[in-house]
């Protein structure tokens, strides 16, 4: 039994990880109103309509998703500030790093991939 356990714990963890870093990252849609650095997404809201038809889709790829979504993110630095991003993939928690280059990008969950040999 106990030779199960560390073995099911890893079949667990390779199912889980993934290369697709569209998965970890989306576009700020107004890059010039943020300020860079990490923090924690304290909540998502929808902004319904918000694309024109035909410029987005789903997280399947496959639909039309004409929504924005808002993130509220409780900044490391003690500030608070929310970013309009193409992506509904990111949920409230999770830890997230403004870039320069006007990304949103995922970062609980990436040390693993890295440290396994999957991660950029």
């Amino acid at each position: 039994m106990r030779l199960w356990a560390p073995l099911l714990l890893c079949t667990a963890v390779a199912c889980s990880i993934t290369t697709d870093q569209d998965l970890f990252e989306a576009n700020i849609v107004r890059p010039g109103n943020f300020r860079t650095g990490s923090g924690v997404v304290a909540s998502v809201g929808v902004i319904p309509n918000a694309r024109e038809p035909g410029t987005g889709t789903d997280a399947a790829g496959k639909h039309p998703d004409r929504n924005l979504y808002r993130l509220a993110i409780r900044m490391d630095n003690g500030g608070f500030q929310t970013v309009d991003i193409d992506s509904g993939r990111f949920l409230q928690g999770e830890v997230v790093e403004l870039t320069n280059d006007g990304r949103v990008v995922r970062v609980s969950g990436t040390t693993l991939n890295k440290v396994i040999g999957t991660g950029q």
